[in-house]
C-alpha cells in the first residue's frame, strides 16, 4: 500500500528546447526543482502562476508534488536485510 499525500504545489515552464525551469521568489526561473517555491496552497500558487502567464509565452502550469511514505518502508527493508 502507498502512502501518498501532495507536499505542496510548484510553478513549472517548459523552455522551447524541452527543459523545465521553476519558479523561485527570489531567483526568478532556476534549473533544479529543489530550488524552487513551494507553495502550501494550490490557490497561492495558481495566482502566482496567473502572474507569471501574463508576461511569458512559455507554457507555465502548476504542478503537485507528492510525498511518497514508501521510500521510508523501502529503506528500512534494506536496513533488516542487512541485518541478517
Amino acid at each position: 500500500m502507498t502512502d501518498e499525500e501532495i507536499a505542496g504545489y510548484l510553478i513549472r515552464r517548459e523552455l522551447e528546447n524541452g527543459e523545465d525551469e521553476f519558479w523561485n521568489v527570489t531567483e526568478e526561473w532556476v534549473a533544479d526543482p529543489g530550488d524552487a517555491e513551494l507553495y502550501e496552497h494550490e490557490k497561492d500558487a495558481q495566482a502566482t502562476a496567473e502572474g507569471l502567464r501574463s508576461d511569458d509565452a512559455l507554457l507555465i502550469v502548476v504542478e503537485e508534488v507528492i510525498y511518497d511514505d514508501e521510500e521510508d518502508e523501502d529503506f528500512e527493508d534494506v536496513e533488516e536485510e542487512d541485518k541478517e
